[in-house]
């Protein structure tokens, strides 16, 4: 496994080659940099470039995909280290065995070894002359031994790990090269919009299937009946203070006229790689299969052939602004799952989950779900889908209690840094009893310092918890209307 880089190095080099199509320089493939070499080898694949660039869904695809390669392989790195710890302490007590141990132990111990790591390079015939001599009592053959039977183990648990990752990197090869293909097909052919793709495809973990898509899609066309989810969804998330860091921004714009009784805004030809401008030259080579390599090759070198506009030509306009970086904070929300929650409540409260994290997919921002009934479970949804879809999975039951709930925010706003700044959102009914009067008024004091507590109140049920959030958003439902 690479030894050099860390899963936040990996998530830095997608996010570049997402924004600008750049890849890490490798010098050279070493056994020690095989994933690195691996990801530059996918992102230099011209048809993938291609498509990254040019598609947002493609896109979207390509890094929620990698990203979870990525994850698996130090998940499985993880995961040999624990393994082999029992193994390193068996070694670790072999070290320290007497010379009686050694004597009477030896040759058992030789015969284990031998039978598990023969293949990997232990020899386990020649400490066994070795040993039959006496020569257990050597310190430094001894260590020898030890030594050996390490490295054994390390070769075979990389042996191990590069057999799995192998199974994984052809998985994944198969996987971008059918999805990025036939889901915007889908797309067409079903007049499904990006939105509505981003937020299903959010719940998908990378596994893509027609039937878990259109069953997800049916509990996001619930916004459209409530368009308070999005309003919602879109309110979360603290702002940065204006005296915080300035950042630069640009604005442009053009300023040119048209000829009077101009009859076209084509001027002549150029080169480039604008997909929107090609000549009808240029696209016949884009649908020709034996002529495809040939348009990939123009289009990564800027030499295809495109209409000039005027439009284009005309002089452009700058100014330099500075204004303060604003950028949208975290989010805590915490989910009634108690019984009274079921039915149509729980697809709207879905619904608005399924949006939020979207959003937070889509803005890098953190975003932590608390889902509580008579007790709490949690995860950080961008971290932990695959926790998410199994607290999404479960059928709202039993009664309500906010005080695990409330003590699990509060505890997130204080120790947690990157939950520190965080705002937190309410989806219930509220049928919840009133918290004890210390958590209250720590609520308060958050409040206080910043943090805002919205609530969507699903139902129109009494609610004695208004005082104590910055606002609730209602919704009632016909109990009659199917979702």
């Amino acid at each position: 496994m690479n030894n050099h880089y860390d899963e936040q190095y990996y998530v830095k080099v997608l996010d570049r080659y997402i924004a600008c199509g750049e890849s890490p320089a490798v010098e050279e493939p070493s056994a020690d940099g095989w994933l690195l070499s691996y990801l530059v080898s996918l992102m230099e694949n011209a048809m993938t470039k291609v498509m990254v660039l040019t598609n947002e869904v493609c896109a979207r695809i390509f890094y929620d995909s990698t990203l979870l390669f990525i994850r698996t392989c130090f998940e499985r790195e993880k995961f040999n280290l624990q393994r082999n710890q029992s193994e390193i302490n068996r070694i670790g007590q072999a070290r320290n065995w007497s010379y009686v141990r050694k004597r009477d132990g030896w040759s058992a111990l030789i015969q284990q070894v031998d039978e598990k790591y023969n293949e990997y390079g232990f020899n386990g015939a020649f400490y066994k002359v070795q040993f039959q001599y006496g020569n257990y009592g050597d310190d430094d053959l001894w260590e020898r031994m030890l030594k050996d039977w390490e490295d054994a183990m390390n070769e075979k648990s990389c042996q191990k790990t590069q057999d799995d990752l192998s199974m994984h990197k052809k998985r994944l090869d198969y996987l971008l090269e059918s999805n990025m293909i036939n889901i915007p097909k889908y797309m067409e052919e079903n007049k499904i919009t990006k939105d509505e793709f981003f937020q299903c495809w959010g719940l998908m973990n990378g596994m893509w299937n027609k039937l878990d898509f259109e069953r997800i899609r049916k509990i996001v066309g619930i916004q459209k009946q409530y368009p308070v989810i999005n309003e919602i969804a879109n309110k979360m998330g603290r702002i940065a203070a204006d005296e915080g860091k300035q950042k630069v921004k640009v604005s442009s714009g053009m300023f040119y006229k048209f000829e009077h009784a101009s009859g076209s805004d084509i001027e002549g030809v150029s080169v480039g790689h604008d997909l929107n401008a090609l000549l009808p030259i240029e696209l016949a080579h884009c649908v020709d299969y034996e002529l495809e390599d040939v348009f990939i090759r123009r289009y990564l070198t800027n030499q295809l052939q495109l209409f000039r506009h005027k439009s284009e030509t005309s002089n452009p306009s700058r100014s330099m602004q500075r204004k303060p970086a604003r950028l949208k904070g975290p989010m805590i929300v915490c989910l009634d799952t108690s019984g009274s929650m079921s039915g149509k409540p729980e697809k709207i409260a879905h619904s608005l989950i399924i949006r939020l994290l979207e959003i937070a997919d889509r803005q890098r921002r953190d975003c932590y779900l608390i889902t509580f009934s008579v007790r709490i479970h949690c995860a950080d949804v961008r971290k932990e889908r695959a926790k998410l879809l199994d607290l999404l999975a479960h059928t709202s039951t039993g009664d309500t209690d906010a005080t695990q709930m409330l003590k699990a925010t509060i505890n997130l706003l204080e120790s947690k840094k990157e939950y520190i700044n965080s705002d937190v959102l309410w989806i219930t009914d509220f049928r919840i009893p009133k918290a004890s009067e210390s958590l209250l008024s720590q609520m308060a004091n958050y409040r206080q310092e910043g943090t805002c507590f919205y609530g969507l109140q699903i139902g129109m049920a009494e609610n004695r918890w208004e005082k104590y959030f910055d606002h609730i958003y209602k919704v009632s439902f016909d109990v009659s209307r199917q979702l």
